[in-house]
């Protein structure tokens, strides 16, 4: 009997050592890595010069990652104070990026625009654009006219294609116009936000017109095409 006690007095002690390593390792586990904002490795949006009080043609795109891969969900804010970003924040896609829309202020010369997301490496990432003309603010458009080609929207007040890139004054009308050789093509809202999509139409000639009653950035497509025929407003 006096055996058999001391053997299991052995047995418990060793137990007891054994559940007091397992609890200290569970406290060395390692921290998770921050995430890492950069710009886009293409397209960034970066370096740009454009039209002063106009909106520049590509937007500005950042990828937020985490250990190397994309994060999803993360939020990016965007900022200038030169101009004005539309949005001023967004939630990264699957891919990871954010984007903006940077309208230039009317002043000619170097601009500065930046996007920041808490707690990340690399934030804030600061973007520069090269604004031309300039020498006060113009007032927006009321009108704005975009040639329908065989596969591409065009501005016809500043030549960008795909994406066409305007900017309207609120209550302003644009108006789609198929040019020599267009084929089927429609006006498709890829939102948000959103405005009323056109049907799909065919030949020279045809046109498609919508006021825009609110401010904000919308964007479009053609909806037999996709990303071939692409466009942007900026109504503000």
């Amino acid at each position: 009997m006096r055996g058999y006690s001391t053997g299991r007095t052995l047995a418990m002690g060793s137990l007891v050592v054994l559940m007091g390593w397992g609890c200290s390792g569970s406290d060395s586990s390692p921290n998770p890595a921050p995430p890492v904002l950069a710009k886009a490795a293409t397209q960034s949006g970066d370096q740009q010069t454009g039209a002063a009080g106009q909106a520049l043609p590509n937007d500005l795109r950042v990828l937020v990652t985490t250990d190397g891969n994309p994060q999803v969900g993360a939020t990016v804010t965007w900022s200038t104070t030169n101009g004005s970003v539309s949005p001023t924040s967004n939630v990264t896609t699957a891919n990871g990026i954010g984007q903006t829309t940077w309208t230039l202020g009317p002043t000619a010369g170097t601009q500065t625009a930046t996007a920041t997301v808490a707690g990340a490496s690399g934030s804030p990432q600061t973007f520069t654009a090269t604004a031309t003309g300039g020498g006060g603010p113009s007032p927006d458009p009321t009108t704005i006219a975009v040639t329908v080609a065989d596969v591409s929207f065009t501005s016809d007040r500043n030549g960008t294609t795909d994406p066409a890139v305007d900017t309207l004054a609120i209550n302003g009308t644009v108006t789609w116009t198929w040019g020599p050789g267009a084929g089927s093509h429609s006006v498709r809202s890829t939102g948000p936000p959103s405005f009323v999509s056109s049907l799909v139409k065919t030949g020279t000639g045809q046109s498609y017109s919508l006021v825009f009653t609110e401010a904000g950035t919308f964007t479009y497509d053609c909806s037999i095409h996709g990303s071939q025929m692409t466009g942007r407003i900026v109504v503000r």
